[in-house]
This record gives C-alpha cells, structure tokens and sequence, in this order.
C-alpha cells in the first residue's frame, strides 16, 4: 500500500480530494501547462481550474479521464493510487519502446553508469567516490 493510498483510508473523502488536487496541480506543472490551458482544453473555467487543484470542487468522471489523456497521466496515478515510481516507470517504458535495438542498448549503458554512481547502504553519500568511466561509443 502506497503512502498517499493509507492516508487516503485514515482520512476519508477530504483527504481523497486533497490528494488529486496536489496530483493535477504536479501533473499540469510538469507538463508546463497554465490554468487557461488546462481550462481551454476541457471547455472550462480557468477558474474552475484552480477550484480544482485546490480540492474546492470536485471533478467529474468525465473530466478526470479527459484530465488523465491531457496529463499523460493514469485515473489510478491521479487518485493518488499509484507511486510516482510506477508512473516514472511507465514512462521510461514509453519513452525507449520506440528506440532501435541500438538506442536501447546506450540508454541501458547510461542507466547502469548512473546506478554505479549512487552510493551503497550504509556508504556515506558526502564522502568522495571514485566514478566509472561512461560508456564508450560502439
């Protein structure tokens, strides 16, 4: 169970509300999208926009699905179902699925370059660390 979905059950339909309007609040956000877009895209309110993320009027069925496609976004990320971690994932997935094999294989150098890079357990993360060499060019 992920964090936002046991506070979810502790605190009941306010906190449910809480929890996407800080959702659509990140996601607009990252996507760079104002409130006017957010609106023009929907066919609402700039202000029923900002009512929304801030969890002071609730969203229809309707608008939640078409705020996920906006979004890029699941409904289960939105309704604070999901960790940020799934979503990352998934758009990692996204993002290589349409690579060549070649691509594939560098951006899996990268990500292993990097995973070397972070600390063990119990390593102290301020102490200096000898670094891998990147991976070379085939």
């Amino acid at each position: 169970m992920t964090h936002d979905q046991d506070q979810r059950r502790q605190s009941g339909p306010a906190e449910e509300h809480r929890v996407l309007a800080d959702r659509l609040k990140q996601a607009r956000d990252t996507l760079g999208l104002t409130q006017a877009d957010t609106a023009e895209a929907l066919g609402i309110a700039r202000s029923s926009v900002a009512e929304l993320e801030a969890a002071k009027r609730k969203v229809s069925g309707l608008e939640l699905r078409r705020l996920s496609r906006l979004y890029q976004r699941s409904v289960a990320w939105l309704l604070g179902e999901e960790d940020e971690s799934d979503v990352a994932d998934q758009a990692l997935y996204r993002a290589t699925s349409a690579l060549s094999p070649g691509d594939k294989e560098q951006v899996l150098r990268f990500a292993e370059f990097l995973a070397a890079q972070r600390p063990k357990p119990g390593q102290n993360s301020v102490a200096p660390r000898s670094r891998p060499t990147p991976p070379s060019e085939p």
